[in-house]
């Protein structure tokens, strides 16, 4: 990541950032939409498949593709951070038990994508932090 840093000014990594957030955002979204399709998941779209395309790239963009924005252009790796114990949470442990009841009752990514609004509040505040424990000048006594 450093290395893109380097080369792009700062418009340019602006846009690659974004792009690359709404890319890996679409792709999860597609991800999700295909294991929904599946038989076997028991999972129903109500409404038409575009619409629920655009809806879930839009809570999508809120999960995953501002941990990915602020890590490409603002070098901020704590969003990040959260955002793999969210998909961890969600998608792999909600399915064992004592968390889940092991029977996959509810999809994990509906959790990801209904609390959207307050992953990118704490995405927001993380970042917020790390920004300000970067910017400080702290020395540590040896």
């Amino acid at each position: 990541m450093g290395a893109l840093h380097r080369r792009l000014p700062l418009g340019d990594r602006t846009t690659t950032a974004v792009l690359v957030a709404a890319a890996v955002s679409v792709a999860y979204s597609l991800i999700v939409l295909g294991y929904s399709l599946l038989p076997s998941s028991g999972v129903s779209i109500s409404g038409t498949l575009w619409h629920a395309v655009a809806i879930q790239s839009a809570f999508a963009l809120g999960t995953v593709g501002v941990p990915v924005f602020l890590w490409l252009r603002a070098d901020l790796k704590s969003p990040a951070v959260l955002l793999a114990a969210i998909l961890l949470f969600w998608h792999v442990l909600v399915e064992f038990p004592p968390i889940g009841s092991g029977q996959g009752d509810s999809p994990g990514f509906l959790f990801v994508f209904v609390f959207a609004p307050f992953y990118v509040l704490a995405y927001a505040l993380l970042a917020a932090g790390e920004y300000w424990i970067g910017k400080r000048d702290v020395s540590i006594p040896v």
